[in-house]
């Protein structure tokens, strides 16, 4: 015996019904999720993190090239070429590890500008003025001292990278005059590259705090520092990324 025509169309109907119930559910869940910009911070902020272990990467491996340098130039073996392999490795694990430092520095960027423009869809959203205004002005404050501290690390990357140049072109001299004298010719070369390098070191430690207090700003969890009297910094590297970041 056929249906009859009526309970196939009461059965398509309420299959309509639970299936529109479902697609409301998830649009719920959806919004819900989307309106945690808490998540997007967290986002910005942890790649503020892995930003600034990138810069202490960096100044790691400028101390170990002009460590290799000074061996070299000031305190030759009798074979120079282990010497000079060596200073010839560290200085490609410094443009590594600026190229790392340059590739946080782009994910940083885009983190912090997809939870700016959140923070921008969701004030709209507050009806009364007096809150609309508090979180505009306090999205102001933060992406302030964020574009800050972005200009400043952009400015820093720009200055390491001449450094790096030097010091190739320090490589490159010795490569064609591995002898002593070609050590004496470079060694006034070899004392401005370090005086060239300990200020970009300087200006590094410093971004590196800027860093920290910016990520702070984003965050939504406290730094482990304030947590607990003697807990441990939430800017602890784990043996991955330091791994990662050392030359």
């Amino acid at each position: 015996m056929e249906p009859k025509k009526s309970s196939i169309t009461d059965m398509h109907g309420a299959v309509r019904v639970v299936q529109t119930f479902v697609c409301v559910l998830a649009l719920i869940e959806f919004s819900g999720c989307a309106s945690a910009n808490y998540q997007k911070a967290d986002d910005a902020s942890n790649s503020l993190r892995k930003a600034a272990i990138q810069i202490n990467g960096e100044n790691r491996a400028i101390d170990v090239t002009l460590a290799t340098l000074d061996n070299l130039v000031n305190r030759p073996a009798p074979d120079l070429k282990p010497q000079f392999k060596s200073f010839s490795k560290s200085v490609d694990r410094l443009a590594a590890s600026a190229k790392r430092a340059e590739k946080a520095a782009e994910v940083a960027n885009r983190k912090s500008a997809e939870y700016f423009r959140n923070w921008d869809k969701e004030t709209a959203a507050i009806n009364f003025e007096a809150v609309r205004d508090q979180s505009v002005s306090r999205k102001t404050q933060v992406s302030n001292e964020f574009n800050t501290v972005n200009q400043r690390y952009r400015e820093n990357q720009a200055v390491i990278e001449p450094l790096i140049s030097y010091l190739q072109d320090i490589r490159t001299a010795l490569s064609t005059d591995l002898t002593q004298g070609g050590l004496n010719s470079v060694k006034q070369l070899v004392d401005n590259a370090e005086q060239n390098a300990h200020k970009v070191q300087a200006a590094l430690a410093r971004l590196t705090t800027d860093l920290s207090t910016s990520r702070t700003e984003m965050s939504s969890v406290a730094p482990r520092e304030t947590q607990a009297k003697g807990g441990v910094s939430d800017d602890t590297e784990s043996t991955q990324e330091r791994a990662q970041s050392e030359p």
